[in-house]
C-alpha cells in the first residue's frame, strides 16, 4: 500500500469515527423541536409567545442536559417543550379562528345594513354584548 492510500485510508477511519461519536438527539428532543416548528408556522408568535419562549427554554435545556449526559432530564425537559409547543399552537389557532369569526361578523353587519338600506327599513339596534362571565339571556 503506497502513503498515499494508506493516508486516504486514515482519513477515511478517522471521519467515520467522527460520524460515530456524534450524538444524535433524542426522539423526545426531535419531537420538541418539530413542535415548536410547529407552532411558530401557525402564528404562535402572535398569539402565544409566552408558550412559544417557555418551550423555547425547556428545549434548550433539554439539549444541555442531553450533552451532559443527563438523558432522564433531557427527556423531561423534551416532554415540557412539545407541551408547551403544543398549548402555543393550539392558542395560535384559535386565536386565527377568533379573528376569521370577527371578519364574517363584521362582512354579516355590513350585508344586513346594506340590506336595510337598500329596503328603506330603519336601522337594527346592535346585538347587546353580555358582560364577561354573565350568562346570555
Amino acid at each position: 500500500m503506497s502513503v498515499r492510500n494508506g493516508f486516504l485510508v486514515a482519513a477515511a477511519v478517522g471521519l467515520l469515527c467522527a460520524g460515530c461519536a456524534t450524538k444524535q438527539p433524542t426522539p423526545e428532543i426531535t419531537r420538541a423541536q418539530t413542535l415548536i416548528e410547529q407552532a411558530e408556522k401557525s402564528g404562535a408568535r402572535q398569539y402565544a409567545a409566552d408558550q412559544l419562549d417557555s418551550a423555547r427554554s425547556n428545549l434548550r435545556l433539554a439539549n444541555a442536559a442531553a450533552r451532559d449526559g443527563k438523558e432522564a432530564e433531557a427527556r423531561a425537559r423534551a416532554n415540557e417543550a412539545a407541551a408547551d409547543a403544543q398549548l402555543a399552537q393550539s392558542r395560535a389557532q384559535s386565536g386565527t379562528a377568533q379573528k376569521a369569526a370577527d371578519e364574517v361578523q363584521r362582512g354579516t353587519d355590513v350585508l344586513q345594513r346594506e340590506a336595510e338600506r337598500t329596503q328603506g327599513l330603519p336601522p337594527a339596534l346592535p346585538p347587546t354584548q353580555p358582560a364577561p362571565n354573565q350568562p346570555i339571556p
